[in-house]
């Protein structure tokens, strides 16, 4: 039977095709241009226009499970519910949605779509992984090479941060077991650390000073705003760091025995291996 990797092209995505590729489980990704590198095959599929949804099944009709990565919009159910009804009456039997560590059911977009495989009755997990370490490169990586800073409204808040690789065995055993997890799974890395923590990490790594610029709750909000996100949205993303400054990933990652996955990847490994990233042309 087959897996079905939404997003597939993307960074949890990628690295999950590669895992389900080494144990020689049948896989099909899905990316708005119908192509994924070698050796992976994939199908047109974009979750803004629904008369793509069928191309999937019509490519592989023994998709048996899912791999769900959402759009970075705030009225995700609406695309994602008529979705995965169309999954299940073609046959998939279980789901694996990528949400993040703070949405418990029905909380914020991702949390609605949680709540609604839990209203259907299907077999899945829910990965609620904590921030990435790769954001450190998609999100910072000009501000720390160009301007030695780190910008966030977390204030001193600490992070577990996690990888990207931890996640993506999250979901392959979520998605490759004899028995459906039926629950959500907290995602860490093995350490905390404030912003300002890190970026005293990574000052001894680069041999350079780097800071943290503590952004209020308004002024991440008017950052994010400069994305060209919407107003809910942005209000979202905005409170999700106020959150962290109030201590919430530190008290998911100190709790939540049962539910708790704890990744190997390190936050230093990864400055290490990855430092050319942000030295300074």
């Amino acid at each position: 039977m087959t897996t079905l990797i939404t997003g597939g092209t993307g960074k949890t995505g990628l690295a999950l095709a590669k895992l389900l590729h080494a144990a020689n489980r049948p896989l099909l990704i899905t990316s708005r241009a119908g192509k994924a590198p070698e050796p992976f095959k994939a199908v047109k599929f974009d979750w803004f226009d629904k008369t793509t949804y069928e191309n999937p099944f019509n490519a592989d009709p023994k998709i048996d499970r899912v791999y769900i990565i959402v759009p970075g919009i705030f009225d995700v159910l609406s695309y994602l519910g008529p979705f995965i009804d169309l999954a299940v009456s073609k046959g998939v039997k279980r789901f694996v949605l990528l949400s993040t560590s703070q949405l418990e059911p029905g909380d914020g977009p991702l949390g609605k779509v949680h709540q609604y495989l839990l209203d259907i009755g299907v077999d899945y997990a829910v990965l609620r992984p904590t921030w990435f370490q790769e954001n450190f490169d998609v999100n910072f990586s000009i501000s720390i090479r160009e301007h030695n800073q780190i910008i966030s409204g977390t204030g001193e808040g600490r992070i577990p941060f996690v990888a990207v690789a931890d996640i993506a065995q999250a979901a392959f055993e979520a998605l490759t077991a004899e028995k459906s997890p039926n629950k959500d799974l907290l995602v860490f890395g093995p350490d905390l650390y404030s912003y300002d923590e890190a970026a005293k990490l990574l000052s001894s790594i680069l041999g350079r000073e780097i800071i943290h610029k503590k952004n209020s709750t308004e002024e991440t909000a008017k950052m994010f705003a400069g994305l060209g996100l919407g107003p809910e949205y942005v209000n979202f993303l905005a409170n999700l760091e106020a959150n962290i400054a109030k201590g919430k990933e530190e008290e998911l990652f100190n709790g939540s025995a049962g539910k708790k996955i704890i990744g190997k990847h390190t936050l230093l490994e990864y400055f290490q291996t990855n430092r050319d990233l942000w030295i300074k042309a």
